[in-house]
């Protein structure tokens, strides 16, 4: 018998389609059942709904590119802290 507690560790299992059927089956009755944690299923999938539909911004090519001569260029200066008197 499935618990509630159960429910929340196999829940993205679940939603993505890789429980096998009996599991799959086993989880359907107890939401069938509890409503609790057929509330807790349907948040769970809004929030991977959002996460899945989320694009993380493009970068500009023309920034990095700044930065990175910006970088070079302080790599191939010295820098008067690095030099020993010794």
């Amino acid at each position: 018998m499935v618990k509630c507690r159960d429910i929340t560790l196999v829940a993205s299992d679940y939603v993505d389609g890789r429980l096998r059927w009996s599991k799959r089956l086993a989880v359907v009755a107890h939401l069938i059942m509890c409503p609790h944690c057929r509330r807790f299923m349907a948040n769970f999938r809004a929030v991977v709904t959002v996460i899945r539909g989320h694009c993380p911004p493009q970068s500009d090519t023309r920034q990095i590119e700044t930065f990175k001569r910006t970088v070079d260029g302080a790599l191939e200066k010295p820098d008067a802290h690095d030099l020993n008197d010794d």
